[in-house]
């Protein structure tokens, strides 16, 4: 063992330790952090810590991201820091590569310890990133420890109180379907959620001088952000330019930091009490252009910048307060209901991953998702990515989706089907990998999940219900003003053809200052004649699919019996050929 290794161990030795934050970018219900200032709070022998945020252009948040997704991220870093500054720490932020940048910086700093969150679901690079980070722990003689369910309300895996823990250890075996989820999370402690750690105050923090207050910054602009290492133009999804970020500011649907996160969930779930007791998620609009019907708090949930525990109970506290007669929404529809849906898809993403490492979010080796054979036209997705379908709504909610990095889950039920089963029968693949650079709450987890769901790939199978691109939501906005906000250039329309523009006479399309088919498209597909053929598509898929198992199973079937048929055979054979030796 080297000199190093022995002065790290010394406990003499004031601990210098490094929180790496990665997705957890909040100061309350954050174990990882509280352990760092625990092991510099030694009053014989005070240590230093180091908040550190790596902008890596390669993780899940930054590879394939708008300009209003990197200043969400970019709105986080600057709210923790002054989080930490007001505890009279700070967040040393630098870039590129962890693996190469973390082990100049422990020798800098000389850190003896790390601490991070754990990343649970297996996402393909952040667990060879940690992986390669944790032999350069051991290699720099750091000591580097992770801290398991901070971003769910429980540990997914094989650890004390995770879901796969409480079905074996094994992670085949976690249920598939959201009721038999919410049976095993009645069974663990009694359905009781941890409660949520306090933040840390000023007195946590040792008093430390800044040698470097005018490095480690950061960064003020999205084109600050460093190019993906080993990606080509075509490959990394939004591609944006100087220009791009100085024409673009904060989403106007929320704003990043664990402060206004905290503020939003003050407003909408602890000051709503009765709204938030009675809520149920299927009954929300997206029809109203000015104030979202639900929280909104899934980008903040998405960074970290707020704790799912804390989140449940906020919920539970509000909805004590509720009037005796205000009706109590249950799960999965009530908002407690959506934490165990993330809890769920996340468990889920886990659990492929354990089986096909890095099958969560394609169709290949998936083990939750049926092979379709999907058709491949570049021509129709870029008329969906771009909202130019020819159908209002769904280009609507893709104007919403590119200007705000929001659409209300209707809609993205709405344009995830179109693009599926319902109209254009691409891949769901490529919808979730445009979802992935756009939405401000992207998730490896829940939106891989959500595309796997709504294309009848995974975990829903009821092909047969489908999306109507025009009936769905004139129900619910007869008058289309979403429509009117969304695609403007449709805004003087009558009623009666908000949904159906290419029904309007021509005197009628002169009279909105429109021409269809050169204002805006005709429809790229005719609904009424896609949708049946569709189905018809994914019946054969299905067939095929179970056609498949069942040769599978007769297969394994005919395995097995042929090898218990030769476990009693070979006994006297071993004993023979043992005999001959």
């Amino acid at each position: 063992m080297s000199s190093s290794n022995l002065k790290f161990d010394n406990p003499a030795s004031p601990a210098v330790v490094m929180h790496w934050f990665r997705k957890g970018l909040r100061l309350h219900d954050n174990p990882a952090l509280l352990h760092a200032l625990s092991l510099v709070n030694d009053k014989e022998s005070p240590g230093k810590i180091y908040p550190v945020y790596v902008v890596d252009s390669n993780c899940y948040q930054l590879l394939k991201c708008s300009v209003l997704r990197a200043n969400f991220l970019l709105e986080c870093l600057h709210d923790l820091d002054r989080s930490l500054r007001d505890c009279g720490s700070r967040l040393y932020v630098t870039k590129g590569d962890p693996v190469a940048v973390l082990p100049k910086l422990w020798k800098e700093l000389e850190i003896t310890h790390v601490t991070h969150e754990a990343d649970e679901t297996g996402e393909p690079y952040a667990l060879e990133r940690d992986g390669k980070v944790h032999k350069a722990a051991q290699e720099a003689g750091v000591k580097i420890k992770e801290f398991y369910g901070m971003e769910t309300l429980r540990p997914l895996g094989n650890v004390p109180g995770g879901y796969v823990k409480n079905v074996g250890g094994c992670a085949k075996a976690v249920p598939s379907t959201m009721t038999s989820f919410q049976s095993l999370v009645s069974r663990i402690d009694r359905g009781n959620v941890p409660m949520p750690l306090d933040a840390p105050s000023k007195q946590d923090f040792p008093n430390q001088k800044d040698n470097h207050k005018n490095q480690y910054l950061p960064l003020d602009h999205a084109w600050e952000i460093p190019w993906p290492r080993g990606y080509k133009r075509d490959e990394i999804g939004p591609v944006w330019n100087r220009k791009d970020c100085k024409n673009t500011t904060s989403s106007p649907i929320a704003k990043g930091g664990e402060s206004y996160a905290l503020q939003r969930l003050d407003d909408t779930v602890s000051k709503r009490p009765d709204w938030t007791a009675s809520f149920e998620k299927p009954k929300t609009s997206c029809t109203e252009p000015s104030t979202p019907s639900t929280t909104v708090l899934s980008p903040y949930l998405s960074l970290g910048c707020l704790s799912p525990r804390s989140a449940w109970h906020a919920v539970s506290e509000a909805t004590k307060k509720a009037h005796s007669k205000t009706n109590r929404s249950k799960p999965p529809v009530s908002l407690h209901g959506q934490l165990l849906w993330r809890d769920f898809n996340n468990l889920m993403a886990h659990s492929a991953n354990a089986q096909f490492p890095g099958s969560w979010g394609r169709m290949e080796d998936n083990p939750y998702c049926r092979n379709v054979p999907w058709s491949s036209d570049t021509e129709l997705l870029n008329a969906w990515k771009k909202g130019r379908t020819g159908y209002p709504w769904i280009d609507a909610c893709m104007s919403q989706l590119h200007k705000e990095g929001w659409i209300h889950h209707l809609g993205r039920h709405a344009v995830a089907c179109f693009l599926t089963r319902g109209d254009l029968w691409q891949n769901w693949e490529v919808g979730a990998d445009h979802f992935e650079g756009h939405l401000l709450d992207a998730d490896y987890a829940l939106n891989n999940f959500n595309w796997m769901w709504l294309s009848c790939s995974g975990f829903f199978y009821q092909y047969f219900r489908c999306y109507s691109p025009i009936a769905f939501q004139k129900k619910n906005d007869p008058h289309g003003h979403y429509i009117r906000k969304w695609v403007p250039e449709l805004a003087n329309l009558p009623v009666k053809y908000i949904y159906e523009p290419w029904k309007a006479p021509i005197a009628i399309q002169k009279q909105a200052g429109i021409r269809i088919g050169v204002d805006y498209p005709k429809p790229i597909v005719d609904h009424a004649v896609v949708s049946k053929e569709n189905m018809s598509k994914m019946s054969l898929a299905y067939d095929a699919h179970k056609e498949k198992e069942a040769d599978s199973t007769k297969a394994k079937k005919k395995n097995s019996e042929g090898n218990s048929s030769t476990e009693e055979r070979p006994k006297k054979k071993v004993k023979k050929q043992t005999k001959l030796k």
